[in-house]
Protein backbone atom coordinates (compact mmCIF):
# COMPACT_ATOMS: atom_id res chain seq x y z
CA UNK A 1 0.00 0.00 0.00
CA UNK A 2 1.61 3.66 -0.64
CA UNK A 3 2.58 6.00 1.84
CA UNK A 4 -0.04 8.65 2.00
CA UNK A 5 1.28 11.74 1.33
CA UNK A 6 1.81 14.59 3.91
CA UNK A 7 -1.05 17.12 3.80
CA UNK A 8 0.74 20.64 4.30
CA UNK A 9 -2.67 22.44 4.65
CA UNK A 10 -4.02 19.92 7.13
CA UNK A 11 -4.79 20.99 10.64
CA UNK A 12 -2.89 18.12 11.93
CA UNK A 13 0.47 18.92 10.19
CA UNK A 14 -0.10 22.83 11.17
CA UNK A 15 -0.47 22.02 14.58
CA UNK A 16 2.47 19.06 14.81
CA UNK A 17 4.77 22.22 13.35
CA UNK A 18 3.69 24.60 15.19
CA UNK A 19 4.79 22.83 18.33
CA UNK A 20 7.99 21.80 16.81
CA UNK A 21 8.48 25.65 16.24
CA UNK A 22 7.35 26.72 19.85
CA UNK A 23 9.95 23.79 21.35
CA UNK A 24 12.91 24.96 19.35
CA UNK A 25 12.17 28.99 20.05
CA UNK A 26 11.33 28.13 23.72
CA UNK A 27 14.67 25.51 24.39
CA UNK A 28 17.03 26.29 21.47
CA UNK A 29 16.46 30.64 21.48
CA UNK A 30 19.97 31.26 22.49
CA UNK A 31 21.59 28.84 19.97
CA UNK A 32 19.83 30.36 16.54
CA UNK A 33 20.56 32.98 15.01
CA UNK A 34 18.21 36.33 15.15
CA UNK A 35 17.52 35.77 10.93
CA UNK A 36 16.37 32.12 12.50
CA UNK A 37 14.21 33.20 15.09
CA UNK A 38 12.61 35.86 12.66
CA UNK A 39 12.20 32.61 9.99
CA UNK A 40 10.60 30.47 12.78
CA UNK A 41 8.55 33.47 14.03
CA UNK A 42 7.02 34.50 10.39
CA UNK A 43 6.26 30.42 9.93
CA UNK A 44 4.39 30.08 12.99
CA UNK A 45 1.87 32.94 12.11
CA UNK A 46 1.44 31.17 8.96
CA UNK A 47 0.57 27.87 10.57
CA UNK A 48 -1.44 29.73 13.28
CA UNK A 49 -3.74 30.95 10.46
CA UNK A 50 -4.01 27.87 9.04
CA UNK A 51 -4.98 25.68 12.26
CA UNK A 52 -7.28 29.25 13.32
CA UNK A 53 -9.12 28.62 9.42
CA UNK A 54 -9.37 24.74 10.44
CA UNK A 55 -10.55 24.78 13.54
CA UNK A 56 -13.88 27.57 12.58
CA UNK A 57 -14.61 25.16 9.58
CA UNK A 58 -15.14 22.63 11.67
CA UNK A 59 -16.77 24.56 14.11
CA UNK A 60 -19.38 25.92 11.59
CA UNK A 61 -19.96 22.02 10.39
CA UNK A 62 -20.45 20.90 13.70
CA UNK A 63 -22.92 23.82 13.96
CA UNK A 64 -24.51 22.92 10.94
CA UNK A 65 -24.90 19.08 12.04
CA UNK A 66 -26.43 20.11 15.30
CA UNK A 67 -29.06 22.86 13.65
CA UNK A 68 -30.12 19.76 11.40
CA UNK A 69 -30.20 17.00 13.84
CA UNK A 70 -32.75 19.87 16.05
CA UNK A 71 -35.12 20.32 13.17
Amino acid sequence: MPKKKTDIDSFEYSYNRLEEILNILENQIEEISLEDVLSYYQEGLKLLKICRKKLNEAELKIEKINSEELN
